[in-house]
């Protein structure tokens, strides 16, 4: 039985894809192999977003490169946005490559592995373990072009699934196991199939028997609607979480950045969310160091996080990204600026997260239960309350994609303490 290698960076869409793929190879009797030795074919779905994750990928590539080397006969197979980005240019640099595929290609992976497969022979489907919760792509690509991005030059234009594709496919999931879904697009509020928009889709995923909770990931702010915070309101299975990047709290740094909407404008839709979402978990992405930020533009991004106390950020420095708009911008911005900026960023939101953990001792959260983890060798199910906060739960009889109640019990900052009610 043929045996693949995943070694996935970067984004949900990218995890979502590489189990896409991994699925049309077991229809085809492939096997997950537990280490590259192993396999007969290395995939590496790469991300593109920053300079660090394609510095990241390159070394793994290299890593892999090595092994196909010492054992004859391996494939080794470079995926998703470093592929689409940098194309033949990728073969040339690393000849021991044997296919280079583009994020478009993968959403389609059987066309994928009929053209890179060729004639290898079919077997019987190979058994997939189900998981409780995965990433369901409802739509592709990104028309927004904001300065810093690459996304819309290696993932192509906005494309919806069509509505009832999506809640067919839903359903499948639902009768293999699944129990959580969240629904993927780089800016799912874009969403449209006809009459239906994205809060119409929440709502028809929403009445699919068996499916516990749902999620989605991202939405823009220049998109969000009092509709989409309604829809989420009015049903209890949409998790109370929405993750709205900012990006900065400049209203120059946000235009240059082609954002779309201004720090004020930002600020409403928050007042908007916890009026009718008031338990509403609302997470964040912040880039220091854009071309030309001043210390005056940085200081308004750090007022705009103690105002808003998101539950958690992801925050970055800037860097160039070839074909981007910001790469015709000087990047005039010493390195060390940037890091302590970034530092000073990391340093306020990680005290605003622990009071926030910490707010939750003494609370009740109904978790899902992922599965068994084990932690300073004390055993615990590994889970999530219904908004974004990870919680461990003293181990108890609970099998994966149950929700459970539970009482908090500390926090260790980034993680919640729990045992069962």
């Amino acid at each position: 039985m043929p045996s693949v290698y995943f070694q996935t960076f970067g984004c949900q869409m990218n995890s979502a894809d590489s189990d896409s793929l991994l699925l049309a190879l077991a229809n085809r009797g492939w096997r997950q192999a537990p280490s590259p030795e192993d396999a007969a074919l290395i995939i590496v779905n790469t991300c593109s977003v920053r300079e660090h994750a394609e510095t990241r990928a390159r070394a793994r590539i290299a890593e892999f490169a090595a092994v196909k080397r010492r054992l004859p006969g391996r494939r080794l197979w470079v995926i998703g946005c470093m592929a689409e980005r940098l194309g033949a240019r990728l073969r040339e640099s690393m000849p021991v490559v044997d296919a280079v595929i583009g994020a478009p290609e993968l959403a389609d992976p059987e066309a994928v592995l009929d053209r890179h497969l060729g004639d290898d022979p079919r077997e019987d489907p190979s058994p997939i373990e189900p998981k409780v919760s995965e990433f369901v792509p409802v739509m592709r690509g990104c028309n927004n072009f904001c300065a810093y991005c690459i996304v819309p030059f290696v993932r192509g234009r906005e494309a919806s699934e069509k509505a009832e594709t999506i809640v067919a496919a839903l359903s499948a999931r639902v009768a293999r196991g699944v129990r959580e879904v969240t629904l993927l697009g780089q800016n799912v509020n874009s969403y449209r199939d006809g009459g239906i928009d994205f809060p119409a889709l929440l709502r028809g995923v929403a009445s699919i028997d068996g499916l516990s909770r749902i999620r989605f990931l991202t939405s823009h702010p220049k998109d969000c609607t009092e509709e989409l915070i309604r829809a989420m309101a009015e049903n209890a299975k949409i998790c109370r979480h929405i993750h709205l990047p900012v990006q900065a709290g400049s209203d120059r740094i946000l235009t240059l950045m082609n954002r779309k909407y201004t720090a004020d404008r930002y600020r409403s839709l928050l007042a908007m969310i916890r009026r009718l979402l008031p338990d509403a978990d609302i997470t964040t992405d912040l880039m220091v160091g854009f071309p030309s930020e001043t210390e005056d533009e940085f200081a308004a991004t750090l007022a705009l996080v103690e105002e808003a106390r998101f539950t958690t950020a992801f925050m970055f420095a800037y860097s160039v990204r070839e074909g981007t708009a910001a790469a015709r911008l000087r990047d005039d911005l010493p390195r060390e600026v940037k890091i302590e900026r970034l530092n000073r960023l990391i340093a306020l939101q990680t005290a605003i997260t622990r009071d926030g953990y910490e707010s939750m001792v003494g609370r009740t959260a109904e978790v899902m239960v992922y599965g068994p983890v084990e932690k300073r060798g004390e055993p615990y199910l590994r889970g999530q309350d219904r908004g974004c906060k990870r919680v461990l739960v003293a181990r108890c009889a609970a099998s994966p994609g149950t929700v459970l109640s539970a009482r908090i019990l500390r926090s260790s900052g980034m993680t919640l303490v729990a045992e069962r009610e």
